[in-house]
């Protein structure tokens, strides 16, 4: 599943969520090396300039659009401008997801904290995938970045759990509903992976290399995953290698999910 060499995304109109860092940098990066005329956004315009540091040749490559996805109108203006310039979308990941708000015994979660995490890792999907649908009258492939924790329970991260769980609902409905109109939808379930995120996460442990023994000694492959292997899954289920493959979840979690 070498998406680098395998797959060819040569004139295709691309957007991908949270693509400044991360999961979905990686992923920009592959479909950008494949052809693809690439559109990301994020919350952060510092982000995606940190990336054009580190990946220059992005600069003239890739539309970046400083947007945040839990804000309706900035999430119509998004897609208007996606229209306007493009016409259309024929492959959309859904990939954006902030710090979890919400970690902690449930019941001592402020509302707002849980109503927060589930506005940006469900909510916010949806409000995305309607508009993409309507952007790919002729069909497409759309991919939601989910979660293991969308799999399986998540004591002390119930609320992001149940959006994850939610995501994949949407994920396999959505596929059994638009798949007569040719458009393909799966999701991929991501397990610990350095990303930015997780690797702040770590830092912030008493004991930093504690902690990342600890995760890793709860995979089987004993190590996280790579933002780039989880790309290597999108951009895969993007490609018409995967045509046969509808309201799928391709887990990515170094075995996790089997131990």
């Amino acid at each position: 599943m070498n998406s680098t060499t395998d797959t060819h995304f040569q004139d295709k109109v691309a957007l991908i969520t949270g693509g400044s860092q991360g999961i979905g940098l990686a992923t920009v990066n592959q479909l950008v090396r494949q052809g693809a005329q690439v559109i990301c956004c994020g919350r952060s315009q510092k982000n995606w300039d940190n990336a054009l540091e580190a990946n220059p040749e992005l600069k003239d490559s890739v539309e970046f659009i400083a947007t945040d996805l839990n804000n309706e109108h900035a999430t119509d203006i998004l897609f208007k401008r996606i229209e306007q310039s493009y016409g259309r979308l024929d492959i959309a990941i859904n990939n954006a997801s902030p710090t979890v708000a919400s970690h902690g015994l449930f019941a001592n979660v402020p509302t707002a904290k849980l109503k927060e995490t589930l506005d940006a890792d469900l909510w916010s999907q949806m409000f995305c995938l309607q508009r993409e649908i309507a952007l790919m009258p002729g069909g497409g492939k759309i991919v939601n970045v989910s979660s293991v924790n969308g799999l399986s329970a998540t004591p002390g991260a119930a609320a992001f759990s149940a959006a994850k769980f939610g995501l994949e609902g949407i994920t396999k409905s959505l596929a059994l509903e638009y798949i007569q109109q040719g458009i393909r939808i799966n999701s991929v379930a991501p397990g610990a992976t350095l990303t930015p995120r997780v690797q702040q996460q770590i830092d912030g442990a008493p004991n930093p290399e504690k902690r990342l023994k600890e995760i890793e000694s709860r995979i089987p492959l004993k190590r996280l995953g790579r933002s780039n292997e989880v790309a290597n899954a999108i951009c895969w289920l993007c490609s018409d290698q995967s045509s046969y493959v509808v309201g799928h979840t391709l887990v990515v979690d170094g075995g996790r999910c089997q131990a």
